[in-house]
């Protein structure tokens, strides 16, 4: 970790420089250059590509995927590795991409955090609207991090266990002693209402940017991964009364008439995944699943001959259909309704649950067909809505977050197996397959990540 603070350090003045040379002015001190005003740190927030880094090594090894046979041969080792649960994903030679690019997240966000109040030429309005994002990107990124490298949350323990360092200081050197599961995910609701505190706006110009409305849907996020339902979904409500609009896929001639990201209504905090996941064959079970009317079928999933190498199947398509969407697993409205829904269900009120269902099923059916579903127990609502969760967020990676809480509950506990180049592996619930390891080449560095 070290070594990947130290790469910061140096990438830093180098983005700046490479990026944003036509429109921040910075002093040159040594050979490093430095942020000095409001305008510089707006540079650094507004970096997309780095502070929207999202990882996506789970979605290799989530139930949605299955590698063909003649498929597998192609395949690099890390992503073999990933789809059979081994407990070493990387070769010696190799880095974890997901890893730093969502510590490099958190480091610029120290960076803003450390710094934007005390930048110059700048307003105070603009300096806090920048210091509150930060926050944001740093819950999110922690929120991804726990959820790869540690265990499951779980509501009836002290959740004690080993999770990942936290990082609050854009220090070069500094203890990578790894907080438990429980001081991961205090930290994240801390970054979020801290977020509210500081003043969030409402209305950002871009879906790509924070808002008060991605705060409520992120802590929704988060407080559904911890079990806590009713406060799950009062955030979740809180998100919908801000932004409810959902895309009406009957409204479109073909998949391509999706629109690109920043015009996207249902997007409400834009975060993708790298690109190197997005050709990943989804599996035949939850293909077959779509009903012949359901249309996400062909806007959300892409013929296997549209990726390489091509393979029979098809595979997650709205980076085929609108390349500037990719794998998006920021907050949306349909997840808000969806846990909206999940919520009410556990929550003892089936009918309340399939109207949010039935709210987000009438935007995803061709016209004149039947997309009402219905409920008479918490039981029969809960499975529809876990249903919908695999459909709707189809190829986006978020089966692996479902499976990990999922086991916690012995009615939904399920074995998975798969076959991969002639041998047969099995995932467990609640087994290690289920915690991505922390790259051997980072323990080698940093000791105490290993301990």
């Amino acid at each position: 970790m070290k070594f990947l603070k130290s790469t910061l350090y140096i990438f830093l003045p180098l983005l700046l420089l490479n990026s944003c040379r036509d429109y921040v002015e910075v002093d040159q001190v040594g050979n490093n250059r430095i942020l000095k005003y409001t305008s510089d740190y707006r540079a650094l927030a507004n970096n997309y590509n780095d502070m929207t880094s999202s990882g996506g090594i789970y979605l290799i090894a989530n139930a949605d995927v299955e590698f063909p046979t003649t498929y597998q041969n192609g395949v690099t080792t890390i992503w073999g590795n990933s789809y059979t649960w081994q407990d070493r994903i990387y070769d010696p030679s190799q880095g974890d991409s997901d890893w730093t690019g969502l510590y490099k997240a958190v480091y610029y966000s120290n960076v803003i955090l450390n710094g934007v109040m005390g930048s110059e030429k700048g307003t105070d309005a603009e300096k806090k609207e920048i210091y509150a994002e930060a926050f944001v990107h740093r819950a999110f990124a922690y929120l991804q991090l726990v959820n790869t490298y540690g265990p499951q949350f779980d509501p009836t323990s002290a959740n004690s266990e080993k999770a990942v360092p936290i990082l609050l200081k854009p220090e070069l050197f500094s203890s990578l002693e790894r907080s438990t599961v429980g001081q991961v995910y205090d930290q994240i609701i801390s970054d979020l209402k801290s977020a509210l505190d500081n003043g969030i706006q409402n209305d950002p110009q871009f879906n790509v940017l924070p808002s008060k409305r991605a705060v409520y849907a992120l802590l929704a996020r988060t407080y559904l991964l911890m079990g806590q339902y009713q406060l799950s979904l009062e955030n979740a409500e809180k998100a919908l009364q801000m932004q409810n609009g959902l895309i009406d896929l009957k409204s479109f001639a073909t998949a391509y008439s999706y629109p690109v990201l920043i015009q996207n209504p249902e997007i409400i905090f834009s975060k993708t995944l790298l690109l190197t996941y997005n050709a990943a064959p989804l599996s035949t079970e939850l293909l077959n699943s779509f009903g012949t009317n359901d249309l996400r079928y062909n806007y959300y999933t892409a013929p296997g001959t549209s990726f390489f190498p091509t393979y029979t199947g098809r595979g997650f398509g709205l980076y085929t259909y609108s390349y500037t969407n990719g794998i998006n697993v920021g907050v949306s409205v349909p997840e808000m309704y969806l846990i909206a829904a999940e919520c009410y269900a556990r929550g003892g009120q089936p009918q309340k649950a399939v109207d949010y269902l039935n709210i987000l099923r009438a935007k995803r059916f061709k016209s004149g067909t039947a997309y009402t579903v219905s409920a008479t127990t918490n039981k029969e609502a809960l499975d529809l809505v876990l249903t919908e969760r695999q459909k709707e967020f189809i190829g986006r990676g978020f089966r692996w977050f479902d499976q990990r809480r999922l086991n916690l509950d012995p009615v939904y506990q399920k074995t998975y197996t798969r076959v991969f180049k002639g041998q047969t592996y099995t995932l467990q619930p609640n087994s290690d397959g289920y915690v991505f390891p922390i790259n051997q080449n980072y323990i080698d560095l940093s000791p105490e990540l290993g301990k």
